[in-house]
This record gives C-alpha cells, structure tokens and sequence, in this order.
C-alpha cells in the first residue's frame, strides 16, 4: 500500500471510529431517556394540546373522505424483484400459520389491484428506496382498505383475540404493541420531538398493526407523506433509493414516512390509539 492509500485507510478508520462513537452517544441518552420517562405517564398523563403545535403539520385536518372500515384481512408486502430471503420466507410462513388473519402478500406484480381508482401512487413514489415503498404502501392500503399490516417478521402470538377486541371498540382506529424504548421514535425537534420522547411509551409499533380505514389518522397520515414526498419530488429522480436508500444522496430519511409522522399523530389521536402486548413481533434474525 502507498502512502496515498494508507492515507486514505486511515481516514477511513476515523470516520467509522467517529461514527461509532456518535452511535454510542446517541445510544447512551436514549437509554438514559428511556429509564427517566419510564412512569411519566402515570405520574403525568399526557393531554394533547393542539396550541404547542401550531408550527407543525398537526395543525392541518383533512377529511377522511370515505366510510370507516375494518376488514378481517392483513397485509404483507414485498416491494422488489428479488426473491425473499430464506428468513423471510420462514417468517412469512410463521405469519400465516401463527397471526390468525387472511394474510394478503402484496408485490409489485399484484401492488394493481389494490390500488383505487382516482387514488394513484404519488410519482415519487418509484424512485423510493423498498424499504419505504413498503413505509408508503403500508399508509396506502391501510387508509384506502384497512385491516392490518406486519413486517415479514415472526409474530410471537395469533392476533386474532387483538383483531376481535378493536372490532367491538369503535373508538380504536389503530392497535399495535407499545414502543418500549426512547430510540424506537420518529425524532424531530422542537416541543413536538421533546414529547414523543417523553411519552415515548404511548407509540405504537410501526412493525404491525390493526388500523380502521378512512380515520382522520390515516387521512393525515397520508396527506403528510404526500406533502414530504412532493417537496422530495426532484431529488429523488436525481437520486433514487435502490434497495435500502442508503447511498449519500438519497433525500429520504429512515423514519421520515414512518415514525416521525405516525408518533406526532399518536399524539394527536391517542383517545384512539390501543396498545396490545400480544402483538409483539420477533425482530432478531429477520432478513
């Protein structure tokens, strides 16, 4: 190796060095928020007050412009050409003989006949990454369809007690696990970013969930990722996400469809949002 190549090894090794240790800050007070808000709910119980938000998408209701639904059925999805990897095509069998729901396995070859008419995707839409294809198509089917969605992750119990409890509740419009660590949020800053953190154990789990069509949630939802997605619109074609958007241009972030639309609207929404133990999912060994 010449001198310009052990340079730039060493360089390299600083910048992996330097983005451990960032990891490991970053770890370090989540973990420390995690254990300081962990009863924070019982000794303050959260009250949504729109007034702290009015600089922030919440602000903005929007119709949810259809009949409210919630069909026994729960999707799955798989957004590219590459065949699923053996674990995920033992979760996918795990899913349909443990989760107690008609599982629909959408891809890209069946994505059509689940799209509504007058409804199209947004056209940033092919040049996301899989990855949040499947962050946006989860968003998609459950405002349009409802029902529930999971990862292709191995579901540690049948969901079909959780399915009949929030059919009964006609106040639930959403059900999921609990968000048990302060790192699993959206992060966003301001007031809107400190509360999700403290009251981080009221987010469900964007992994798998029951959720009602037609709510004023999934209206919001989609709406706000349409709004990211059309500010986004021409970045994305100068650079698309390939398989995971992890290239240095790609102008998605991780959560930005997910967690940090989907926590600000728990809030807003709480009377309505459920949390069930029983739907916990088994995130080791997945891909």
């Amino acid at each position: 190796m010449g001198m310009l190549g052990a340079a730039r090894e060493v360089k390299h090794l600083g910048f992996v060095a330097n983005k451990r240790l960032r990891r490991g800050l970053r770890r370090a007070k989540f973990d420390l928020a995690t254990a300081a808000f962990r009863d924070v709910e019982r000794i303050r119980p959260y009250i949504y007050r729109p007034e702290l938000y009015v600089d922030t998408f919440l602000a903005k209701d929007f119709s949810p412009g259809g009949l409210s639904e919630f069909p026994r059925q729960i999707f799955a999805m798989w957004t590219g050409d590459n065949p699923l990897t053996p674990s995920r095509a033992r979760n996918l069998a795990d899913i349909e003989q443990r989760i107690g729901l008609p599982l629909t396995l959408v891809t890209q070859h069946t994505l059509d006949q689940w799209l509504v008419p007058g409804y199209p995707l947004h056209p940033a839409y092919e040049n996301l990454s899989l990855i949040h294809r499947s962050d946006y198509l989860r968003g998609y089917l459950m405002h349009h369809h409802g029902g529930a969605y999971v990862d292709i992750k191995r579901p540690l119990n049948s969901w079909a007690q959780s399915f009949d409890q929030m059919a009964v509740d006609q106040r639930a419009w959403v059900t999921s696990y609990a968000t048990s660590h302060a790192n699993w949020v959206g992060k966003l800053h301001g007031r809107l970013g400190r509360d999700i953190v403290i009251w981080h154990r009221l987010m469900f789990g964007k992994s798998g969930f029951l959720m009602r069509s037609h709510t004023p949630l999934t209206a919001e939802w989609m709406a706000q990722m349409d709004a990211i997605l059309d500010e986004l619109l021409e970045p994305l074609a100068a650079h698309p996400g390939g398989v995971y958007g992890d290239s240095g241009q790609y102008p998605v972030s991780w959560t930005d469809l997910l967690g940090r639309v989907l926590d600000p609207l728990t809030l807003k929404h709480l009377d309505h949002v459920r949390r069930d133990h029983r739907m916990l999912l088994d995130f080791t060994d997945y891909r």
